[in-house]
């Protein structure tokens, strides 16, 4: 209290000795604290007016009775304001042991697979049109007939073998793999019988071609198109899931890309929804089975031995 009290006075004379000062300073030579500015030779050091010696003194015993704040402990860790606690966390970098070679090799082939089918595209573009022209030379009532039977099949094509474009490895599982691998790890009891993936994914396969084949008429008979080209983006991540999965049997990289898998999938039936809702609606089973096959995929890694979610090196 006495030392407020001190530092308050000092601070209110220097503050009226300053005004005081200011308003005579011209021409008379009056110093910051009402003194006199007395003359002093070259080199000789100026004393300290004694108001100003006084509140520094006052400063300096103010500053030693004032409570420190506490020093947090680790270097860079902040202090919860008021309490000195320490909050701070280290962060944690990335595993030592990932093998990013691998995961830019998954990278890269699925933009080259992606690169290849968008081509392809451009190149049905250019020459549909001219096939569709020569035909219709023959015989003026095939066109109309051929176009869209040509480009259902292409798209039913390219539902089970856009794997051709794929630089990796992207054999599918057989019946008699896919009972190995039950027999060797554990799966969940609501997992459907082995016979059930051919027909179901036979089933969602037509269902890409049909969805595929109405956008294709709303855009105009054009290939090269977002929405289409959303779809085959998912084909692309798809195949490049199934290498990872059942090629490199890495299953915690595959529950992990599966997020990648699912959320294609949503982006192109909602691409299809904007472009025609009866496409958006034909394409709809096949988010809900990726869904399914996503939580499936999920179980059975965690029924395990839970392998690392990222490839690791060897």
């Amino acid at each position: 209290f006495f030392l407020r009290k001190a530092s308050a006075e000092v601070g209110e004379r220097h503050t009226n000795m300053s005004v005081i000062g200011a308003a005579g300073a011209a021409g008379r030579g009056v110093g910051a604290c009402g003194g006199r500015r007395t003359p002093r030779a070259p080199g000789i050091r100026p004393k300290v007016p004694k108001c100003l010696a006084s509140q520094q003194r006052v400063r300096a015993a103010v500053s030693r009775a004032a409570p420190r704040a506490p020093v947090a402990r680790r270097t860079g860790a902040p202090l919860l304001p008021g309490r000195g606690v320490s909050v701070g966390v280290v962060a944690r970098g990335l595993p030592d042991d990932v093998d990013w070679g691998q995961v830019q090799g998954y990278v890269y082939a699925t933009v080259v697979q992606f690169g290849l089918i968008a081509c392809t595209l451009r190149a049905l573009d250019f020459a549909f049109p001219k096939l569709l022209g020569v035909l219709g030379n023959v015989n003026s009532a095939l066109p109309a007939k051929a176009e869209g039977v040509a480009v259902f099949l292409f798209f039913l094509f390219m539902a089970f073998r856009s794997r051709i474009f794929s630089p990796l490895d992207n054999r599918r599982p057989t019946l008699k793999g896919e009972s190995k691998e039950i027999a060797e790890r554990k799966r969940p009891a609501w997992m459907p019988p082995p016979l059930a993936f051919p027909i179901i994914w036979s089933t969602i396969g037509i269902l890409r071609a049909t969805s595929s084949l109405l956008v294709w008429k709303a855009l105009g008979g054009k290939f090269l198109v977002w929405p289409l080209m959303v779809f085959l983006f998912h084909l692309c991540i798809g195949d490049t899931w199934n290498s990872i999965n059942n090629v490199d049997k890495e299953y915690g990289v595959a529950t992990l890309s599966m997020v990648f898998v699912v959320g294609s999938v949503y982006s192109a039936c909602f691409s299809y929804w904007q472009v025609s809702q009866r496409a958006g609606m034909i394409l709809a089973p096949s988010c809900v089975w990726i869904s399914i096959a996503s939580f499936l995929v999920f179980s059975i890694w965690k029924l395990n031995d839970r392998q690392p979610l990222y490839p690791v090196k060897k």
